[in-house]
């Protein structure tokens, strides 16, 4: 199963969905679709999240070049901060079925973990500034530094300050992260061995 964002890697087919959701919504009733709210209030923040879902795969441009789509999703969200309101839609092609709650649900974790993961990668190792780009060098740093960031999580002394302190005081001093997380990697490495 798979639902995946439709945006600028997909020019073409995220200008058929945007297209079809213009027409969709200068007549809603007229098209079969699904439909979800959800409404998060957080911090003075307030996300108002809807999802409009349709099974109306050959209206999209090369839909065989998926395995096996069922439906499309747009997510509209708006979003308000300090009375200042701003609207995003986002497009998604997914095997789910068209249940937009479902649909709904299903991007909104990925998100969180994404965000959560990113955010956490770029606070500690500057992962937005990052420019390597030849042959495979982005992915072998990008392997690195979450092998690092694994590490430093396994660090037996927590600081104040994070996981940039924590970061920072690994790559000052050769003892931080000896005794108990190569202790840790080796037993499982022994571990996964099986007895010799």
């Amino acid at each position: 199963m798979f639902t995946v964002a439709v945006k600028g890697n997909q020019l073409t087919l995220a200008e058929f969905v945007q297209d079809f959701f213009e027409a969709f919504q200068a007549a809603p009733d007229k098209t079969p679709h699904a439909f979800d709210e959800v409404v998060e209030k957080d911090h003075g923040r307030m996300e108002v999240r809807r999802c409009f879902a349709f099974a109306q795969i050959d209206c999209l441009h090369a839909p065989q070049r998926w395995p096996d789509p069922a439906s499309f999703a747009v997510i509209a969200s708006e979003w308000t901060i300090r009375g200042k309101t701003t609207l995003e839609h986002r497009f998604y092609l997914s095997s789910l079925p068209t249940h937009a709650a479902r649909l709904n649900q299903s991007i909104r974790q990925h998100w969180r973990v994404e965000n959560s993961l990113h955010s956490c990668m770029d606070v500690v190792f500057g992962d937005d500034q990052m420019r390597a780009r030849t042959n495979n060098a982005a992915h072998n740093f990008a392997v690195i530094r979450h092998f690092v960031l694994n590490l430093i999580r396994l660090a037996p002394s927590k600081r104040k300050g994070g996981l940039k302190v924590q970061r920072l005081i690994a790559s000052t001093s050769d003892n931080y992260l000896k005794p108990s997380v190569l202790y840790k990697i080796h037993g499982i490495a022994l571990r996964s061995a099986g007895p010799s």
